[in-house]
């Protein structure tokens, strides 16, 4: 057998197992993307049904609450696995956390009041009482009153999305969580936010909001 058939032959066996490995990669793709949705499904599923009795059990102590954080951002479209309950709870209720039966949940934060495990179904609760500042404690935004903040899903109540974005600017920009700024670019482009959402803002949470959005606009046009 000559050279050039050899050649032949070993760039047409190639060829097909490039193909094979073509076909593979597509078929773990495929039933990754597949996996990864049943598992969110299933995260969502627990994350709802944890959230439906911690609001039950804050609305039978009479505590005023908003859900935040990324139970939040999951409601408003980016959909993440997160693994806490944030809440921020009005400090004029701060004594009622006390008086929950540690059957329902337990503080767990030594008696600071900060963070819970919700026994049925398990879940951690983050606690963030209203007046307190956001980021670095001292340059943040201060949370308000969570009547003032949120509006009701599903009977529940949530932060409003231009809240969320306020507060994740704030921590993102205080606080170092630069995870938060993925977050709120995500956000925009999901709920298609224009530059100017965030005119009614903090001026330095609004410049940040306002660079955040061009830069999506420049990758877009790149």
């Amino acid at each position: 057998m000559g050279i050039a058939v050899v050649m032949v032959v070993v760039v047409q066996q190639c060829t097909v197992l490039d193909v094979k490995i073509k076909e593979m990669r597509n078929m773990f793709n495929r039933y990754k993307k597949k996996f990864n949705s049943v598992y969110m499904e299933s995260f969502k599923d627990e994350l709802n049904k944890a959230i439906q009795s911690l609001a039950s059990i804050l609305k039978s102590n009479n505590i005023s609450f908003s859900i935040i954080g990324g139970a939040a951002r999951n409601k408003y479209g980016y959909e993440k696995i997160t693994d806490d309950i944030d809440i921020v709870v009005s400090k004029s209720d701060k004594s009622k956390l006390k008086d929950i039966s540690i059957g329902y949940m337990r503080d767990i934060s030594s008696g600071r009041l900060k963070v819970f495990t919700l026994h049925e179904p398990k879940a951690k609760v983050e606690v963030i009482f209203s007046d307190e500042i956001s980021g670095d404690g001292i340059h943040g935004l201060k949370y308000e009153e969570p009547n003032k903040i949120s509006k009701n899903i599903d009977g529940i109540p949530y932060i409003t999305l231009k809240n969320l974005i306020m507060y994740k600017l704030s921590s993102g920009m205080y606080g170092n969580r630069y995870k938060d700024f993925d977050d709120i670019q995500q956000l925009i482009l999901i709920n298609k936010l224009k530059r100017d959402y965030a005119d009614s803002f903090r001026e330095d949470l609004r410049e940040k909001y306002v660079q955040l959005f061009d830069e999506i606009k420049n990758i877009k046009s790149l």
